[in-house]
């Protein structure tokens, strides 16, 4: 294993154990269905953060506050914020939150909550195409170029660098950005992997 999918496996526990401090899902789970989804879904994190997605009847401002409320009682937790974004094309209501880990690093919490018959594109619906899709060698490409994504303090969605990869035959961030200036891609999309 490489120390690339070391340093993935060692985020996934640290977010974890942010999950299970704040009872998210616990909480979230009594409004509808919470999944985890992006990097953490498919064990490619590199950023701190963690996404979710929860699925009920009816987007409730009232209960997604509740929920934040309940969850800014830690102290770990700094910051928290909200949009309406119904009326606009994610077509939820989205919460976050901002924590404190123990080591110093900030994480970043988003969660959307959205209706069970939204239209998507959602991200819940990439997550097994995603893990059926990936190989070691995928793995480790999409790691090293969401580091170097990173470490350039560039703001490119994390989906982009996927399709590059397991679509494109992308491998480095140099390639990476030359697929990039080609296809242009931009707001939100359908894609999903084909499986290997």
């Amino acid at each position: 294993m490489s120390e690339r999918i070391r340093r993935a496996e060692k985020r996934f526990v640290t977010a974890m154990s942010i999950l299970e401090e704040l009872r998210l899902l616990e909480r979230w789970g009594r409004v509808g269905n919470a999944c985890i989804v992006g990097a953490m879904a498919y064990g490619l994190q590199v950023a701190p953060d963690i996404d979710m997605e929860i699925f009920c009847d009816k987007p409730s401002v009232q209960v997604g506050f509740a929920i934040l409320s309940a969850c800014v009682q830690n102290p770990r937790v700094r910051k928290a914020r909200y949009a309406n974004e119904l009326d606009g094309p994610d077509q939820g209501l989205y919460f976050q939150l901002r924590y404190l880990h123990p080591g110093g690093e900030e994480w970043k919490l988003d969660m959307w909550m959205v209706a069970k018959d939204h239209p998507g594109p959602l991200s819940r619906d990439l997550v097994e195409p995603m893990r059926r899709a990936l190989s070691d060698e995928t793995r480790e490409a999409i790691l090293l170029v969401k580091e170097q994504v990173r470490a350039k303090r560039a703001a490119i969605p994390s989906i982009q660098i996927y399709e590059a990869v397991l679509e494109h035959g992308v491998r480095s961030y140099e390639e990476f950005l030359t697929w990039q200036a080609v296809a242009q891609p931009a707001g939100l999309t359908d894609w999903r992997p084909a499986a290997r």
